[in-house]
């Protein structure tokens, strides 16, 4: 995985995928990237990390809808 990039710019850049999610978390959980929070770590908006949580957007819709921004 690449440091400098998000998740979300690493799978638009097509150097991760979406159902590689849980190594990028257990990532920021290993990291020392003490106020950082995971949604930004991750490169989602807050609102897209919450629709994610509570299940009204896969990974995947929201990645594309980035894409196509």
């Amino acid at each position: 995985m690449p440091s400098e990039l998000t998740f979300v710019q690493a799978v638009l850049a097509g150097q991760a995928t979406a159902d590689q999610v849980d190594s990028w978390v257990d990532k920021w959980h290993e990291s020392d990237a003490s106020g950082v929070e995971l949604h930004d770590f991750l490169g989602l908006r807050e609102s897209e990390m919450e629709s994610w949580l509570n299940e009204r957007l896969t990974l995947e819709e929201i990645i594309a809808s980035r894409a196509r921004d």
